[in-house]
């Protein structure tokens, strides 16, 4: 059991592997590092935070961010046994994915 990723390690994971399938690397590099500085962290920090990933991509996205927080959502819910609502609060959700994943 202890041979199992982190959460957060998966949840770091997700976002990298969103921003690039919908930005590329080198955009997506950029955007980490400035969700980084929104949020006074290191990009390995920041990745790990829901609340900094939260902040970060609507501050730099709008109503835009909240696509991205689904499709994170969507990645996170598939490797895990969870009922997730993809119109629901992004911090809720994680909590939720969390949850399921510490459990299984």
């Amino acid at each position: 059991m202890n041979s199992r990723v982190p959460f957060e390690d998966m949840l770091a994971d997700a976002v990298v592997e969103t921003l690039e399938e919908i930005l590329g690397t080198v955009a997506a590099k950029a955007i980490l590092r400035m969700i980084a500085e929104l949020n006074q962290s290191s990009v390995e920090k920041a990745l790990r935070n829901p609340r900094a990933i939260h902040l970060g991509l609507l501050g730099l996205f709008g109503t835009g961010g909240k696509i991205i927080e689904r499709i994170i959502l969507q990645k996170l819910g598939d490797s895990v046994e969870v009922e997730i609502d993809l119109e629901g609060d992004f911090l809720e959700e994680i909590e939720k994915i969390r949850s399921a994943y510490s459990k299984s």
